[in-house]
C-alpha cells in the first residue's frame, strides 16, 4: 500500500495533463512519518510549498509540530488531511474535535462510488459528479459547521469536506489509495485532485 501512495504522491506533484497545462504549478510537501522532519523544517526555516498533503497520523506528530501546522494554515497556507482507519492513520483530528467524527468500521477495503452532494456549489466541485476511492471505514461527521460538503456515499454520508482556517484552507478527505486506476472518463477522480491542490494555494480552479 505504501508504495503505491508514494508513486502517486509523485504523480499529483507533477500532475499537469495537457488540457490543464497552463495552470499554475503547485509545490505540494507529502509528509509520511518517515520525513516528518521534513514538516518541521519547512514550518521553522520556511519554504516554497504552498500546500501540505498530511499522510501521517496525529499520534505520530508532536503537540508542538501540530500547533506550528496549525499556526501555518491560519496565516493563509493550504493542507489535506484525511480521517483515517485508526488513530494511527488520521492526521484529521488535527482540526477537528474528537466528539465530531464517528467511523462506521467496514470488514475490508471497499471501493466506493461516492457523489457530489446536491445543492453544494464549490470551486472544488467544477468538472466533478462521481468519485471512486478504496475505504476501510465510512467516517460520519457530526458536526458540519462551517465545513462545506464535497463528496457523500449513496446513501447521503459525508465523507469529503473543505473549510476555511483562519486565513488558510483545509481539505479533509476520507482514508485510502487516492487516485485507483479507475477511467478518468467514467470516475472525476483526476479533476477532483487537481482542484483541490489548486483551491489550497489559493489559485483559480479551471472552468
Amino acid at each position: 500500500m505504501r508504495w503505491l501512495l508514494l508513486a502517486v504522491s509523485f504523480l499529483f506533484i507533477a500532475l499537469t495533463p495537457y488540457e490543464y497545462g497552463k495552470l499554475p504549478k503547485v509545490k505540494v510537501l507529502v509528509v509520511y512519518r518517515e520525513n516528518l522532519g521534513d514538516l518541521w523544517k519547512f514550518l521553522v526555516e520556511g519554504g516554497d510549498y504552498k500546500v501540505v498533503d498530511l499522510r501521517v497520523g496525529e499520534a505520530f506528530i508532536s503537540t508542538e509540530l501540530q500547533a506550528k501546522l496549525k499556526d501555518w494554515v491560519n496565516s493563509g497556507g493550504g493542507t489535506v488531511v484525511y480521517m483515517g482507519a485508526d488513530d494511527k492513520t488520521d492526521s484529521a483530528i488535527i482540526f477537528f474535535n474528537e466528539e465530531d467524527i464517528e467511523y462506521a468500521r467496514l470488514n475490508r477495503w471497499v471501493p466506493v462510488v461516492l457523489r457530489r452532494p446536491k445543492m453544494v456549489d464549490h470551486p472544488l466541485l467544477k468538472g466533478v459528479t462521481k468519485v471512486k476511492l478504496y475505504l476501510h471505514r465510512i467516517p460520519d461527521i457530526k458536526n458540519m459547521q462551517g465545513k462545506t460538503p464535497l463528496l457523500e456515499t449513496p446513501d447521503g454520508k459525508v465523507v469529503a469536506l473543505a473549510m476555511d482556517y483562519g486565513k488558510g484552507r483545509v481539505v479533509i478527505l476520507p482514508t485510502g489509495p487516492l487516485f485507483p486506476p479507475y477511467p478518468v472518463e467514467e470516475y472525476d477522480n483526476q479533476r477532483f485532485f487537481i482542484n483541490i491542490y489548486q483551491w489550497l494555494a489559493h489559485n483559480s480552479v479551471p472552468e
